[in-house]
């Protein structure tokens, strides 16, 4: 599984588990209401953005599983 695809199944996990919609995810974490549906079409993120995106997950999820999930 590619980095990009692990990160999106971080992310689709996130938003099964507080019910958040993808646009209200992308909205909270980028302003960017299409963040979600942009990497479910192949969209390539930096690593910022992914810090960026673990770092509001793991603050609004509780949760700090997100740096033992990501692949060396």
């Amino acid at each position: 599984m590619s980095r990009a695809a692990v990160f999106l199944s971080q992310i689709e996990a996130f938003l099964t588990r507080t019910g958040m919609s993808p646009t209200a995810f992308g909205r909270l974490v980028l302003n960017d209401p299409n963040f979600v549906r942009d990497l479910r079409r192949g969209r390539k993120p930096n690593l910022d953005l992914v810090e960026h995106v673990h770092e509001f997950m793991a603050q609004h999820d509780g949760a700090a599983l997100f740096a033992s999930e990501t692949p060396k």
